[in-house]
C-alpha cells in the first residue's frame, strides 16, 4: 500500500493554496456581495492551466501526481463568504425592521439575541463598522471553535466514507475523469488528448466572449445565469417555476450523469415544481393556504422558489431527507456492518489509506465536542436534539451524497433548512440561537473528498496528501475571508447598495430567522411524516423494479426532488449529449469515456479564463469609485 502511491505535495502546491487564496477569496467576496456568484470556482481551471505553463518556462516540469494536487490546490480559490459573514448578519438582523416586528413572549426578536453572536442593539461598536473590537470577540470565539470543529468532523466522516465508497465499495465517481484528465493534460501534454481539451478550450472562451464580457459590462446578451419562464407558464400553472439554464458549462459537465438518473431527476422535480406546487397553489389550497394566498401572478423563479420552500415545502423537503438516508443506509448495511465489525473485532483487516478506526474516533469526538459546544450555547434545547442531528443525520446524509457522487457523478443538492426545520418540528421551543444557530458538523464535503480520493487512486497520487491541502486551505480561505470582509464593511455598510446582492440575501435571511423564531411556519409530523413514508415506499419498490432490469433509478428520482427544474434540465440535455452525441463524433462509447475529462476540462478552463479576466477588469474599473470613503 505504500508503495503505490507518490506524493504530489510540494512547495509549488503550497504556492498555489496561498496565491489563489489572497486573490480569489476577496474577489469571489465582492462578485457574491455586487453580482451573488462567486466567480472563483470555474476560474481554478485556467489557474492550473497558468501555474504549468510557468513551471514548463523555467525549464522544469510536473509530475501527474504533483499536477492533481495543484488542481485541488486551486480549488480553494472557489471559497467564498467565510463562517464570519454570519456575524455581520446578526449585526444587520439586530437592527432589522422585521426583527423588531416579530415578538415572542412580548420581546421583540432582535432583544433576544445573545451577545456571543453579536454585540446587543444599540452597542456603540456598530458605528466603527470593525469586527476587531473587544465586543466581537465572543461571536470570533464561537465561530472560530466552529470552524474547527466542523472540520475535524469533516475529515472524519469523509476518510471513513472513502474507505467504505471508494477502497471497499470501489464505487465509479465519474467526475474522477476529470481530474484525472486535467491532471495528465498539466503533466504530460499527450497530442491525441490535447486537442480535444484546446477545442473545448476554444469552445468556452467563444462562450464566454458571447455570455461574460457583455454581463460583466453591464450589456446583457444571454441572461446569466437562466432564462426565466416562470411568467411565461403562470397563467397554465400558477406557481409552477421553470428556468432555462443559459451557463455552458452546467449542459458541458452534466455530460456525466447517467441518462437514466437524468431522465428520472427530470420527472421528480418536474412533478415537485411543475404539478405539485401549481396543484398546492390552486386545486388542493387548503393543505398549505399560507402559500395559496401568498401567490400571486408575476412572481420570478426565485420567489416562487424562495416563498413555496418556506411556505409549502419546508417540512416535505426534511421527510425527503430522512427518507433518502433510511434508504442509502439499508443499500449499504452489510458493507458498514462489515467495516464496522473488522474495526472492533481485532481481525486482521487488508491495510488501507485510511484507518477507518482512526477516522471515526475523530468523527466521534469531534461530534461529541460539537453538541457539547451547542448544549453550552442553547442549554433549553432537549440534549437528544443535536446528538441526533450532529450524530446520526449529518453523517449519514455525508454517506448519502458521496454514494450519489460515486454513482451519478454529482452529490445531491443541498436543503439548507434541515436545522431548522428539524427543531421546529422536534420542540415547541421558539428561540432565537436555536434556529439561527446549528450546531458545527461534519460530511458537507465528504462527496467531493470522495471524488478525490478516487481520482488520486487513478493517478497513483498519495489520497493522505488531500488532508494537507484541505486542512491549509480551509484555514488560510476562512483566515483571508475574516480580512476581507472586514476591508469591505470599513468601505461602505453591509448590506448597502455598494454592495447590492446583501440587501436581498439579508433581508431574505431576516425573514426566515424571524418566521421560525416567530412559530409562523408549518412543520409536523404529518407534513414531514407523510412525504417520508411516500418517498420511502417509493424507493424500496422502485428499487426492487430497477434490481429487475426496470427503467427505473432510484438516486435519479432521490436528485430530482431537491433539484431546481432549471437544474434538472441542463442536466437532461447534458447527459444526452454526452451519452448519445458525443460517442457518435468522437469514434465510439469506449473512445468517449477515454476522452470525455479533456472534453469538460477544456470547455471549463476556457470559460474560467473569461471569467478571470472579466473579474480583474471589473476590479480595475471600479477600484476609485467609492473614494472619498
Amino acid at each position: 500500500m505504500e508503495t503505490r502511491f507518490k506524493s504530489g505535495f510540494t512547495w509549488r502546491v503550497l504556492f498555489i493554496i496561498i496565491g489563489v487564496t489572497l486573490f480569489f477569496i476577496p474577489a469571489n467576496i465582492y462578485a457574491s456581495f455586487v453580482a451573488g456568484t462567486a466567480f472563483g470556482s470555474v476560474a481554478i481551471f485556467f489557474t492550473a492551466l497558468l501555474v504549468s505553463e510557468l513551471v514548463r518556462l523555467s525549464g522544469e516540469s510536473l509530475t501527474p501526481q504533483e499536477a492533481l494536487l495543484i488542481y485541488y490546490a486551486a480549488g480553494w480559490g472557489g471559497a467564498s463568504l467565510p463562517i464570519f459573514y454570519l456575524i455581520i448578519y446578526r449585526s444587520y438582523f439586530v437592527h432589522s425592521p422585521l426583527a423588531w416586528a416579530v415578538k415572542v413572549a412580548n420581546t421583540p426578536i432582535a432583544e433576544l439575541v445573545p451577545s456571543w453572536m453579536t454585540p446587543k442593539y444599540g452597542s456603540s461598536v456598530y458605528q466603527w463598522r470593525s469586527l476587531f473590537q473587544w465586543e466581537f470577540i465572543p461571536p470570533l470565539t464561537v465561530y472560530t471553535i466552529y470552524f474547527v470543529l466542523s472540520l475535524l468532523a469533516d475529515i472524519g466522516i469523509s476518510t471513513l466514507a472513502a474507505h467504505i465508497l471508494v477502497e471497499r465499495l470501489e464505487y465509479p465517481y465519474p467526475f474522477a475523469d476529470v481530474d484525472t484528465s486535467m491532471a495528465n493534460f498539466l503533466s504530460e501534454r499527450e497530442s491525441t488528448t490535447m486537442k480535444y481539451f484546446l477545442a473545448f478550450f476554444g469552445v468556452g472562451i467563444g462562450y464566454g466572449l458571447i455570455a461574460y464580457v457583455p454581463y460583466v459590462s453591464g450589456v446583457s446578451w444571454i441572461p446569466i445565469p437562466f432564462v426565466d419562464v416562470t411568467n411565461v407558464i403562470q397563467e397554465w400553472l400558477p406557481g409552477g417555476a421553470l428556468a432555462i439554464p443559459t451557463v455552458l458549462s452546467g449542459y458541458i459537465g452534466s455530460m456525466l450523469f447517467p441518462f437514466k438518473a437524468a431522465v428520472w431527476a427530470l420527472i421528480s422535480s418536474f412533478i415537485i415544481w411543475l404539478v405539485l406546487t401549481p396543484l398546492f397553489t390552486t386545486t388542493w389550497k387548503a393543505y398549505a393556504p399560507e402559500w395559496a394566498s401568498e401567490y400571486v401572478k408575476g412572481m420570478g423563479l426565485m420567489a416562487v422558489l424562495n416563498r413555496s420552500t418556506l411556505r409549502l415545502w419546508f417540512g416535505p423537503m426534511l421527510g425527503f431527507s430522512l427518507a433518502v438516508i433510511a434508504f442509502v443506509v439499508f443499500t449499504v448495511r452489510k458493507e458498514l456492518y462489515a467495516v464496522i465489525t473488522a474495526m472492533f473485532s481485532g481481525s486482521g483487516e487488508r491495510k488501507t489509506v485510511f484507518n477507518p478506526k482512526f477516522s471515526l474516533l475523530l468523527y466521534l469526538a469531534a461530534s461529541a465536542a460539537s453538541v457539547a459546544l451547542y448544549h453550552v450555547l442553547v442549554p433549553s434545547i432537549p440534549l437528544w436534539i443535536p446528538v441526533f442531528f450532529v450524530f446520526v443525520f449529518s453523517g449519514l446524509l455525508g454517506l448519502v451524497n458521496a454514494a450519489s457522487a460515486g454513482q451519478l457523478a454529482f452529490p445531491l443538492p443541498s436543503f439548507p433548512y434541515a436545522w431548522h426545520s428539524f427543531v421546529y418540528l422536534a420542540t415547541p421551543i421558539r428561540q432565537y440561537e436555536a434556529f439561527a444557530f446549528d450546531p458545527p458538523r461534519g460530511g458537507g464535503s465528504t462527496a467531493s473528498f470522495c471524488q478525490q480520493v478516487k481520482a488520486c487512486f487513478r493517478i497513483g497520487a498519495d489520497p493522505r496528501d488531500l488532508i494537507k491541502i484541505w486542512v491549509i486551505g480551509a484555514v488560510l480561505a476562512n483566515l483571508v475571508g475574516l480580512l476581507s470582509i472586514e476591508f469591505f464593511w470599513r468601505i461602505a455598510p453591509i448590506p448597502s447598495s455598494a454592495y447590492p446582492m446583501t440587501i436581498y440575501g439579508m433581508i431574505s435571511n431576516s425573514y426566515i430567522d424571524t418566521m421560525l423564531t416567530g412559530g409562523l411556519l408549518r412543520v409536523d409530523v404529518y407534513n414531514v411524516g407523510v412525504p417520508f413514508a411516500l418517498v420511502l415506499v417509493t424507493l424500496f419498490v422502485g428499487g426492487l423494479a430497477e434490481a429487475k432490469g426496470l427503467p427505473f433509478s432510484s438516486l435519479g428520482l432521490v436528485y430530482g426532488l431537491f433539484a431546481t427544474p432549471n437544474a434538472a434540465l441542463a442536466i437532461l440535455i447534458g447527459s444526452t449529449l454526452g451519452n448519445f452525441l458525443m460517442p457518435r463524433l468522437v469514434g465510439g462509447k469506449q473512445e468517449w469515456q477515454r476522452l470525455r475529462g479533456y472534453v469538460i476540462a477544456g470547455e471549463l478552463t476556457g470559460e474560467g479564463f473569461v471569467l478571470l479576466l472579466m473579474v480583474v477588469a471589473s476590479f480595475l474599473a471600479k477600484a476609485g469609485w467609492l473614494w472619498p470613503w
